[in-house]
């Protein structure tokens, strides 16, 4: 036992455990005045004293020893801070929520009696409004009713004369359908020989080794020219880094050789000009193993050159231009032949519309006239609807809120004695 340190810890007075607890929580702030605070001073001392006696009496019965530092005492008084600080911002944060709520029941009180104010009028402007409404829709409609029976005298003699216009005009309209569904690809082939530049040919004349796109492109280019073509031989060709089984081209032999002419771009505008129409079903059977290949677009065949990205999409629209003319061009023959009839028709037309036209101009004012008073109705209406619903509102909600705005203000007028009693609530 020569080397054991035994340390006594003996009980503090009570009068410096009081002495302690003053020194600590004196400079704390607490809700409350001098005397209590002296008196938590003493409750804090009485506290821990009583826990020494509680530890004696344990020590007699069970025989064991509980030791109660002074360090215990302190980390007591520590906690009680922490606490206390605690409690207090909740019952703040308690009475901030309990007051605004307040607040918004009283705004919301007085915006209830503003309502109701404002609804009685409404109620009272929508019962005139209603009366006038209604006077003027009765007159609206009788004539309406007048018009819709001259309207109805005319309409038979113009309906023998519409009919025949009617056949004549849906032919018509088929007809320029079709057209114009064939004239976004010549559009579109213009477009692309425009955007050819000489440069662009003058770097494709210089191009001595060509790659597989551009070859095949020039294929394209001599299959719509209706120009010679090399005897078909097995080939593979390389485009886009893709190795695919196709045909020998006719670059060398016949494309280059094209490309040197002056007249190139000349060619290529009066072509799709003049031209177009000339392109028969033999040459986009021979287009079509190059059209199908999954990589003969335009985009692959500007990595390339510029010059072949608008041959390869005027090769593409001559095609498309051709398919869909084959619909157009018989239809526009026909158009005029029937654009002759259909001439003939309206003149016997112009006199029943005339006749028509007086009466028609009577209806749509008086329409108008009709549809303006419905939609007055329908806005008064709907505003009568929404009348209702605000008050039935407003009355529940001042009915709701009458037990709720009872008890919060019994409960914020309770806050600051509660701030007071927490500085002995806290201790027990």
């Amino acid at each position: 036992f020569s080397g054991v340190t035994i340390d006594w810890f003996l009980a503090w007075p009570e009068e410096a455990l009081i002495a302690v607890s003053a020194d600590f929580l004196g400079k704390y702030d607490i809700d409350t005045p001098k005397d209590k605070k002296q008196k938590l001073y003493e409750l804090m001392g009485s506290f821990q004293n009583m826990v020494n006696a509680v530890c004696a009496t344990y020590l007699a019965r069970m025989r064991r020893n509980v030791y109660v530092t002074p360090k215990s005492y302190l980390c007591f008084i520590d906690f009680y801070k922490t606490l206390y600080q605690m409690k207090y911002k909740d019952v703040n944060e308690e009475e901030r929520s309990v007051n605004l709520g307040l607040q918004k029941l009283n705004e919301a009180a007085a915006d209830v009696e503003k309502m109701k104010v404002s609804l009685r009028e409404e109620e009272k402007n929508l019962e005139v409004a209603e009366k006038e409404t209604n006077a003027l829709l009765v007159k609206v409609q009788s004539e309406a009713a007048k018009a819709d029976k001259k309207a109805q005298e005319v309409g038979v003699q113009k309906d023998a004369c519409m009919k025949k216009a009617d056949e004549i005009g849906k032919d018509k309209d088929d007809a320029n359908r079709e057209l114009q569904a064939a004239l976004p690809f010549l559009h579109e082939a213009e477009s692309a020989v425009k955007s050819i530049t000489p440069k662009d040919i003058q770097e494709l004349k210089t191009n001595r080794n060509p790659s597989d796109i551009i070859r095949l492109v020039l294929d394209g280019v001599l299959i719509l020219f209706m120009r010679p073509l090399v005897p078909v031989q097995g080939e593979q060709k390389t485009i886009k880094k893709q190795t695919i089984d196709f045909i020998h081209d006719s670059c060398n032999e016949f494309g280059l050789p094209m490309l040197q002419g002056m007249t190139f771009l000349p060619d290529l505008m009066a072509f799709s000009s003049d031209s177009k129409d000339n392109i028969n079903d033999e040459t986009c059977e021979l287009l079509e193993p190059y059209l199908n290949l999954e990589n003969f677009t335009p985009d692959v065949a500007k990595a390339a050159s510029g010059a072949a990205q608008g041959l390869c999409k005027w090769v593409g629209a001559m095609r498309m231009y051709c398919q869909a003319s084959k619909i157009a061009k018989p239809l526009l023959q026909n158009l005029k032949v029937q654009e002759s009839k259909l001439e003939k028709a309206m003149s016997e037309l112009a006199e029943a519309e005339s006749q028509l036209e007086a009466a028609m101009e009577v209806k749509r004012q008086l329409q108008e006239q009709f549809d303006a008073a419905m939609a007055g109705k329908k806005e008064l209406e709907d505003k009568a609807n929404a009348t209702k619903r605000k008050m039935d509102q407003a009355n529940k909600l001042i009915n709701g809120l009458a037990g709720e705005k009872s008890r919060w203000t019994v409960q914020s007028n309770q806050f600051a004695d509660q701030r007071k009693r927490l500085v002995g609530d806290v201790a027990l």
